[in-house]
């Protein structure tokens, strides 16, 4: 069987790609049940869906913003209107339609209406949502009336990333004392992450062995990034930053080992790949009850924290100090393996073949 995997535009689905590797993990898994994922075209125009029929069944949809969002609003709603005639002509030509619902709503949104339409539309010709936790599959079914939701988790990372220097050359790579106790933030630098509450928060432990890193990608919102960097500088050393436009797999070890525990504030978020990153390096978590990290982060590999109190995060920062960081890290890492990509693409073959569900 043959799918058409419509993910993010710049990217593939090899792990080779400078992009996500959740759909080269998955594409991976798939070839057991001899089911093959083909990236999809975004143009999404009748001819091609045609051409495409006699060799691929499904149709498996990720990002909408990408098939309808333009520099103006104009432009928007003719995209918009191209893809709900092409996505109906899709089911028209019997295609099967899967929908995953990563997040609520695109990160950026400047022209939120259609977002909310083209969420409808998904919803509504789909047949299947998914969705990675149970928070996440009732608000597919109460924002977007979807009808057929199941929850499918996130796989994890662990076999995208080296994971071979030890905290100690980790350290002194990054000029980290052995007995710094430090605190990390890795991931794009973009404004929902709401890094700036991390470093206010970071500021007002008072210990003096404390160490924040800020490991960001600094492509999406370069002047955000740079926000960061100047409000970093006034820590006297305590906060360390390191950017770049793009890491590479293999950087992602030096960081991730030489954390004692991963601090991701997000002022909102439904799925982290981030989080689940830090889980495969076995880290500790410090995140916010919000969206699906509620249920994946507990007692026993971090602190989810109330994001509605002002002094949460600060709390949370310093109570972490009072755990057993060995067992928390331990507790991560054994998470992170239940979220295995074999059990995943079983369930997802199964969807894409029409079975009947557990």
């Amino acid at each position: 069987m043959n799918v058409l995997f419509f993910w993010e535009p710049v990217g593939g689905l090899t792990l080779e790609h400078r992009c996500n590797p959740y759909a080269g993990l998955l594409d991976r898994a798939l070839h057991a049940h001899d089911i093959h994922l083909d990236l999809g075209d975004y143009a999404f125009t009748p001819q091609w869906l045609e051409a495409q029929r006699s060799t691929h069944d499904v149709i498996h949809l990720n990002w909408l913003h990408a098939f309808y969002r333009r520099d103006d609003l104009a432009a928007t709603l003719d995209a918009y209107h191209d893809f709900a005639e092409n996505l109906h002509l899709a089911r028209r030509l019997g295609y099967r339609i899967v929908w995953t619902l990563h997040n609520l709503y695109p990160h950026e949104r400047p022209f939120p209406k259609v977002d909310h339409l083209a969420r409808l539309l998904a919803a509504d010709l789909a047949d299947v949502t998914l969705a990675h936790c149970q928070h996440a599959a009732a608000l597919a079914r109460e924002r977007f009336y979807a009808d057929d939701v199941r929850v499918m988790q996130h796989g994890n990372f662990i076999d995208v990333y080296p994971n071979e220097v030890t905290r100690a050359d980790a350290r002194a790579k990054l000029d980290l004392e052995e007995d710094d106790f430090v605190y990390l933030f890795f991931g794009n630098a973009r404004g929902y992450k709401s890094v700036e509450s991390l470093i206010d928060a970071f500021a007002g432990l008072n210990a003096d062995d404390a160490v924040l890193g800020l490991m960001m990608r600094n492509a999406f919102d370069p002047a955000y990034g740079d926000q960061l960097a100047v409000r970093a500088a006034d820590s006297g050393g305590k906060v360390r930053v390191w950017t770049s436009d793009f890491f590479g797999t293999e950087e992602f070890q030096l960081y991730l080992k030489s954390a004692d525990v991963v601090v991701l504030p997000f002022s909102e978020v439904l799925t982290s790949g981030s989080a689940i990153t830090a889980l495969g390096f076995g880290r500790p978590l410090i995140v916010p009850a919000l969206g699906c990290l509620s249920e994946l982060v507990d007692d026993g590999l971090g602190i989810a924290y109330d994001p509605t109190s002002p002094e949460a995060l600060s709390q949370a920062m310093a109570e972490i100090r009072h755990r057993d960081i060995q067992s928390l890290s331990a507790g991560a890492r054994a998470r992170a393996e239940l979220l295995d990509w074999r059990a995943i693409a079983a369930r997802v073959a199964s969807i894409y073949r029409n079975e009947a569900p557990e």
